[in-house]
Order: structure tokens, then sequence, then C-alpha cells
């Protein structure tokens, strides 16, 4: 039986993040790939045309905080001391500066939608009696402006972001910690994400998992799919 649905944000409740960075890089001249090297420290980062949603598939290995990007999402580091340590490693990953002011625009006017087709879904759990959480890796300093595209504080009683717990997806710890604080066990859940590693890390922990795609009504009525055949109380 499942007792709760376990939601990540970025890329589920949100469109794609960072939608458009592969323009981004061939306007400014930048290698193809380069940027998103320079800010996450892979290619593939999250939210990135997709790209996320093609991993291997294996359950994680080694530590979730590898990179800059990482300890800023575990709040080691401040936004500021982040974009000082982007303009640092930026001539050897990039072959040349980084032009800020022009990251900064495409930043301001990168599109971020809300799916909410999810929000409806989560609304009607949570009507129903069913745990609804939301587990997301995210940066303190842009806090109110994510919570502010949906609502959040309505919906989740529960809401574990990394920068607050000083831990990230797919940590197996931060997945234990949100089913400890909804009050169930792991084995109970379904979990939503985007990212085939945190989808890995969450099967390896024995949760049913939900890899969320280009069509947000696909992926709720393959959640949907999974209520149905476990039941619920």
């Amino acid at each position: 039986m499942i007792e709760a649905v376990i939601f990540d944000y970025g890329g589920v409740f949100s469109s794609p993040l960072f939608r458009g960075i592969g323009k981004f890089e061939t306007d400014m001249g930048y290698p193809t790939g380069a940027v998103l090297e320079l800010l996450f420290g892979d290619k593939s980062y999250i939210g990135v045309e997709g790209i996320q949603r093609t991993g291997n598939g294996d359950a994680p290995t080694g530590a979730a905080v590898t990179h800059d990007w990482h300890r800023l999402e575990v709040g080691e580091l401040t936004l500021e001391e982040w974009f000082a340590g982007v303009q640092t490693r930026a001539p050897a990953v990039l072959g040349q500066e980084i032009d800020m002011g022009a990251y900064l625009q495409f930043m301001a006017d990168m599109p971020v939608g809300t799916h909410w087709p999810v929000v409806h879904k989560a609304r009607e759990l949570k009507t129903s009696g069913l745990a609804i959480a939301l587990l997301t890796n995210n940066v303190k300093e842009w806090g109110d402006h994510w919570r502010a595209t949906f609502p959040v504080d309505e919906l989740f009683e529960v809401v574990v972001d990394s920068s607050d717990v000083g831990m990230r997806k797919p940590d197996p710890r931060i997945y234990m910690l949100t089913c400890e604080r909804a009050g169930v066990a792991a084995d109970r859940c379904v979990f939503v994400d985007d990212n085939a590693d945190n989808i890995a890390a969450a099967r390896a922990l024995g949760m049913e998992t939900v890899h969320f795609g280009e069509d947000p009504f696909v992926a709720v009525a393959e959640l949907d799919a999974i209520l149905a055949r476990r039941g619920t109380p």
C-alpha cells in the first residue's frame, strides 16, 4: 500500500530549468556544453533541454557533493561566493572570461513555467487524505522565487530543501529524512523526479518511482497507475 507521494520541484512542478542555454552558448561564442560544465560541473545538468531524462539508471555511488554548485545547494556556499567561483573558473573552461552581464540577463529572461496538471494532482491527493511531500535540490537565495510559482505552503506540510538540511539528492539520507518527516516508510512511497540519478537512488531505497518526462499528463497517468496497483489507505 502507498501512503505518501514525494515530489521533486524543478522539472516536475516547474517547466525544465535553464532551457535555452544552448542558444546562449552559441550566441556568446562559447564551446557547446561549456557553460553547463562551468556552472554545474556537468554537461547534462538537470533541467536543460530534457537532457537529464537520459541517465544510465544505475544506483548512484560516491558523494552527492562534488562541485561548487552542489555546495551551493547544500548551503555551504552563498550565491555570491558561487558566482565568484564561476568567474574564476571561466577562462579555463570557456577559453575566455564569462560575460556576467549577458549571463545574468539570460537568467532574468529564462522562462520558468508551472506544470499545473501536477499541481492539480497534488491537491487531489492531499484532499483524498494521502500524504504528500516536496523534496528539492535548491538554492537558499532563490527560495522566495520558486515558492511563489505555485501554492507550496497550501499544499505541503513537509518541504525538504537541500539548502536548509545540508544534503542533496541523490544522497540516500535526504530521502530518508523526507520519509521520516512525512511519517512513512520508504517502501510505502512513490517518488516523482525528472533526474535519472535521483530516481535510481529512490528505487534503491525501495520506493516506487515516476521518472518525469516531457509530458506532465503522462507522468500523472504513471503515478495513478502505481497508486491503483499498490492501493492507498
